[in-house]
Parts: C-alpha cells; sequence; structure tokens
C-alpha cells in the first residue's frame, strides 16, 4: 500500500511541478518523498456534480495552485458523493453554497485519477479540515 502511495505522491509533485520536473520527479523517489506519502487521508465529497480544478501548466498551474479558485481553475472532473484521497488544502476562493461557506480548498484525486482542488464547502467536516494537511506550496 505504501508503495502505491508513494507512486501517487510522485504523480502528485510530478502534476504541481509541471512538465519540466516530471520526468525529474517520476525517475528519482528520495526518502523525503516516500516519508511524504503516509500524509494522504481520506475525505468524502457529499454533493453531487462537485467540479474538481486545476490548471495547465505554466503561470495558468501557478495561478491555481497559489489561489485556488473558478477563474484560475478549469474543470477537470467532476465527483459525487464519494470518498477521495487527499493531500492538502489551502486558502483561495469564498464559495458559498447550501448555506455553508468556505474559503479553504481540498487538493484531492478524483475517482478518474485527475488531481485537483475541491472547495470544502463540498466537503465533510469543518470549513477548516483538521485530518487534512495544510499545503506546503
Amino acid at each position: 500500500m505504501l508503495r502505491g502511495l508513494t507512486t501517487a505522491f510522485i504523480v502528485a509533485a510530478a502534476a504541481l511541478a509541471g512538465p519540466a520536473t516530471a520526468t525529474a520527479t517520476a525517475s528519482a523517489q528520495p526518502a523525503a518523498v516516500e516519508a511524504a506519502a503516509v500524509d494522504y487521508t481520506k475525505v468524502h465529497v457529499w454533493a453531487t456534480g462537485v467540479n474538481v480544478r486545476n490548471a495547465a501548466s505554466g503561470a495558468p498551474f501557478e495561478q491555481c495552485k497559489t489561489f485556488p479558485s473558478r477563474q484560475n481553475c478549469q474543470v477537470v472532473a467532476t465527483v459525487s458523493q464519494t470518498t477521495v484521497t487527499a493531500y492538502c488544502q489551502k486558502k483561495g476562493e469564498l464559495i458559498s453554497d447550501s448555506g455553508y461557506s468556505s474559503q479553504w480548498w481540498t487538493y484531492l484525486k478524483s475517482p478518474s485519477e485527475q488531481w485537483g482542488w475541491v472547495n470544502n464547502v463540498y466537503v465533510t467536516g469543518d470549513e477548516h479540515l483538521a485530518h487534512v494537511s495544510d499545503c506546503a506550496f
């Protein structure tokens, strides 16, 4: 299981780093990467048709990564009432829906294997999820 999580982390790190470093990241597995893999956790998306957002490499990706929002990040997948793997969370655009509001977004892996941001309004728990690490990037 740790090997699978390590592989998922490398893929996520490559996606975050962009295509220029994807090959280098995938070919080297430093101990720090393996240790970081244990930081993954599960979260439950309670709503249906929730957009998972990310952006292509370069400036659009950096904007999306720096401030997750509907403007900075395009829809790459949707999730509905499912449990998914989460990596970290950070503040971004304030979203209000179904009587809830949150500025916190969780970086997660959709069932279709796409990594991206989902606002915590749609994730079971508080506005800031206690069991999900804050993003270091």
